[in-house]
């Protein structure tokens, strides 16, 4: 059996391949917007798309044409017409479906030159990995050990680290992120190797997991898991920087032709460094975290938010931008399927915070600032969040009908196990607040 990973590694980039990256860029670019105008064209008439047929058409005239997009590799001009085919098939399948009209994918739509950001793809049949001293070329030394790829029509460019795990090449993506430019590996490896380079699962217990606003995640047997205080401090030192920004020279209106100062072009690079840091930030905690899940429970069991709503109340827009639930939710998903884990989530109209997991009758009044939940029934009280959380493990029982016992059993020696674990990736968890 074969396992798909992908690898981020940052290029070392200099001038003369900036260059050639905001080519290919463009490149990629021009070619999307010119296809998926061609698409509305025909839309418009009622005709038949095909977007391979335009594809056809685009590799005619484009010698002639368009000489331009020969100065780049061949995949920035060709697949974008694929990634196209596969937007409208996505878009016309969501139309078909039941789903509501917040979880269809929308129409696709023409892409804008930005100088901060762009990508391009690369074949995995060009796409070369190799160490210096087994490229044959007079600049490489034989005793260079450094990991560089190869670039159709540009050259080699090196790695700032070596590739995590062997395998095959499928297709490489080069993108652009502020200052910093990346190449995003797909390799196809053995699932020897993925067990080589990924630690065993823990153990096989049961899980619910209540998204929070003050906390970043709330687990069904306790424990808090609280949001990084560094990402919090990154986030204070931004918006001090964003002052500053707004105090040098530029133009503040459309019309406005006041020129763009030195000292703003160099604090908006300090700003994005700092964008840079706090998105890595986040990504690196979400990792970590479904990471730990993962290992740990066998079933997993999620709520469905309403992102979409919630980031429209301004209240909540900030914490939820925070925690990134939906992320967090599709790295779960993700792992578990490569761990052979099940993934159950609740339907969205669920009240899993407001329903009384002794008698089930519903709070309609419950507010969010209530942070203790009380039945006005039965008058069972206990903490809103680890409530909707162990509300949320019962989805699961309700579905098969009945649990193993292995799934609920919540031995000391698991729990400790699970926390160490948090404690390793830097997670911080509110132990006293759970009493454990």
């Amino acid at each position: 059996m074969t396992v798909t990973l992908s690898h981020k590694i940052e290029l070392k980039a200099n001038n003369k391949f900036k260059t050639y990256c905001r080519k290919a860029f463009g490149v990629s670019r021009f070619t999307w917007n010119w296809a998926l105008e061609r698409v509305n064209d025909k839309r418009e008439r009622k005709e038949k798309i095909d977007v391979l047929e335009l594809k056809k058409e685009f590799n005619h005239i484009k010698r002639r044409q368009y000489p331009f997009v020969m100065e780049v590799t061949k995949y920035a001009s060709q697949q974008p017409f694929i990634f196209l085919k596969r937007a409208l098939s996505q878009f016309f399948d969501d139309l078909k479906s039941d789903k509501s009209s917040s979880k269809r994918k929308g129409f696709p739509v023409f892409k804008k030159k930005r100088y901060s950001s762009g990508s391009f793809y690369i074949g995995g049949d060009l796409a070369v990995v190799k160490k210096g001293s087994e490229i044959k070329d007079k600049r490489f030394e034989a005793s260079d050990d450094k990991t560089y790829l190869y670039i159709p029509k540009f050259g080699w460019v090196m790695l700032r680290e070596e590739i995590r795990f062997p395998g095959k090449i499928n297709s490489v993506t080069i993108s652009q992120d502020g200052d910093k430019f990346f190449a995003s590996f797909s390799i196809e490896t053995s699932e020897i190797v993925y067990e080589g380079t990924h630690k065993e699962n823990a153990q096989e217990a049961l899980c619910g997991c209540d998204w929070g606003v003050k906390d970043l995640l709330t687990l069904s047997n306790g424990i808090k898991i609280k949001g990084s205080k560094h990402l919090k401090r990154r986030q204070r030192q931004l918006a001090r920087q964003q002052k500053t920004l707004a105090k040098k020279q530029h133009p503040r209106t459309k019309g406005d032709k006041t020129p763009t100062s030195k000292n703003y072009i160099k604090q908006s690079r300090k700003v994005g460094k700092l964008y840079r840091r706090i998105k890595a930030q986040r990504l690196d905690e979400n990792e970590k975290l479904s990471t730990v899940l993962v290992r740990h429970f066998r079933v997993i069991c999620l709520e469905t938010l309403n992102a979409k709503g919630m980031m429209s109340n301004h209240r909540l827009a900030k914490a939820v931008a925070d925690n990134s639930p939906y992320a967090l939710k599709e790295m779960i998903k993700r792992k578990s399927s490569l761990r052979e884990r099940t993934v159950v989530e609740a339907d969205q109209f669920y009240a899993s915070s407001k329903t009384c997991r002794r008698c089930g009758e519903v709070n309609k009044d419950l507010k969010l600032s209530d942070r203790i939940f009380v039945c006005p029934k039965c008058g069972f009280t206990e903490d809103r969040d680890v409530q909707a959380a162990k509300n949320l493990t019962e989805v699961y029982i309700n579905r098969v009908g009945l649990a193993s016992p292995e799934l609920l059993k919540l031995k000391p020696v698991d729990l400790t196990a699970l926390l160490d674990d948090l404690a390793i990736n830097g997670l911080a968890t509110s132990r006293v607040e759970a009493g454990i």
